[in-house]
């Protein structure tokens, strides 16, 4: 029995190291995020990319020195819960009602309280067709004790903290990538 726990102590382990390295193509997607940002217009400082190709038990939310290529921040995030999502997969979808994560490039807009509850949130617009609904979703990127959502972005309360004093000190909006 103890060989048995040892075993999948290991096996855990090893799971939990492989799922939070970053991705093998991460530095391809940190340089494409900020030549968008430069083309578009948008904070050449900093950017965050979000890989909905890992599962909810991997810290697939990175905040980007786009200048070095640093990572400033890694952390856990959710997903929409929408179209069968689980915290092994993802279903994207723009359809409103969907309860699902879309994919794509979105400008984080104004910090705003939750209409809902007494969480701390930033509006967030789709810049290309696959998350144009975004607004109207009502999509965020929010601080929240539970990892999976109706479409939005989700961070711990510590973690969303440490990201929103980044976000509001920055002259101009900062990028999020969602991608799989």
């Amino acid at each position: 029995m103890k060989k048995i726990l040892c075993t999948l102590a290991v096996l855990l382990g090893g799971f939990l190291l492989i799922s939070n390295m970053k991705p093998a193509d991460f530095d391809d997607k940190v340089t494409e995020l900020a030549s968008y940002c430069n083309s578009h217009g948008y904070n050449a400082n900093y950017g965050i990319l979000v890989d909905y190709g890992r599962t909810i038990l991997s810290r697939r939310f990175y905040l980007v020195d786009l200048k070095t290529g640093d990572v400033v921040m890694r952390s856990l995030c959710g997903h929409g819960c929408g179209n069968g999502s689980s915290i092994l997969k993802v279903e994207l979808s723009n359809v409103p009602g969907s309860h699902c994560s879309s994919p794509g490039h979105y400008r984080i807009g104004l910090k705003r309280k939750m209409y809902s509850r007494d969480a701390m949130a930033f509006e967030l617009d789709g810049l290309d067709k696959t998350n144009s609904n975004a607004r109207s979703r009502s999509i965020l990127l929010h601080e929240s004790e539970w990892l999976i959502s109706h479409g939005c972005v989700t961070l711990r309360p510590d973690r969303f903290k440490k990201v929103a004093e980044i976000l509001q000190t920055q002259p101009k909006n900062v990028v999020m990538w969602v991608y799989v």
